[in-house]
């Protein structure tokens, strides 16, 4: 028994764009909240078409309703809906230092993929070309993930919010832009240095629980008032659970196939992942409601 394909595509995506659009509402206003996810929806959509173009990476399974150039639009749905629960979770988590954010924003991401990429590939969902060396998952998937969601955390910390909205759009054109292209020159270094073949036998295993293990201690500290004005710090300033429920739902409904699947090894990255991101939610509930600021 499996969670059925159409799940991820027709209940999942959308509910936890919702989430993340309620609270994005809640610390931006309706305008200004649907021009930064649209504009994620966008960046997903274009970092996905672009990977596969360039590098052959990946393809999808015949099993999504809805996949225009061979991309489905609940992917890009859904990386909109993880950047900006990881952007709010990561400003409440960590001072105001862009660096430090995106850090962690990159890692709670990660998290969660270390859980959905051997899933979906024992699923079909989504398979690697070639598979890769870690439950047929390349490690470099995960440095990507780094790239994709850091990068555009950084940028959109960096720069606070624009005078108007088209400017703040045509400001998140160019963040989507820039951290496309540096997916990219990554993606190439990577390949170049042949440094995927690092990882054969237990090394991806390795790699894997070190990117647990770099996660989990930086969901433990919640940092009080939560300060800035670029886009992390406003998420992270808006009161309410709809962050950390992105990463619940999304986490639970892969883990629940990972049950099912009968294979133990999936089994054992569910509990990882789910302890990871469990402890970032709990590690704010049990700090409290972030202090309020003004959002600027």
């Amino acid at each position: 028994m499996n969670v059925p394909a159409e799940v991820y595509e027709v209940l999942a995506a959308p509910a936890a764009f919702a989430l993340a659009f309620l609270h994005a509402r809640r610390a931006l206003g309706g305008r200004r909240a649907a021009v930064e996810l649209l504009a994620l929806v966008a960046y997903g959509y274009a970092l996905e078409r672009v990977a596969i173009a360039v590098f052959a990476s990946h393809t999808y399974g015949p099993g999504w309703r809805l996949a225009p150039g061979g991309v489905p639009v609940a992917v890009a749905v859904t990386w909109a809906a993880v950047i900006v629960a990881a952007m709010a979770l990561a400003a409440r988590l960590r001072g105001p230092s862009p660096v430090s954010r995106a850090t962690l924003a990159a890692l709670l991401g990660i998290a969660l993929d270390l859980l959905m990429e051997p899933v979906a590939a024992a699923r079909g969902l989504w398979s690697w070309t070639p598979p890769g060396p870690w439950l047929d998952v390349p490690i470099g998937n995960f440095v990507g993930w780094g790239v994709i969601v850091g990068a555009y955390t950084f940028g959109a910390e960096r720069f606070g919010p624009a005078a108007s909205l088209p400017v703040q759009a045509l400001r998140r054109v160019a963040l989507g832009a820039a951290s496309v292209a540096a997916l990219v020159a990554v993606g190439l270094a990577w390949k170049a240095m042949g440094a995927e073949s690092t990882f054969a036998g237990a090394g991806g295993w390795l790699a894997a629980l070190a990117l647990y293990a770099a996660a989990l201690p930086q969901t433990r500290r919640p940092s009080g008032e939560v300060e800035g004005s670029g886009l992390a710090a406003r998420l992270g300033r808006a009161p309410g659970d709809e962050p950390a429920l992105v990463f619940l739902l999304l986490g639970a409904l892969f883990a629940l196939d990972a049950v099912w699947s009968g294979d133990a090894r999936l089994l054992v990255v569910a509990l990882l992942s789910l302890a990871v991101l469990g402890a970032g939610a709990s590690g704010i509930s049990s700090a409290g409601s972030p202090a309020r600021s003004p959002s600027g």
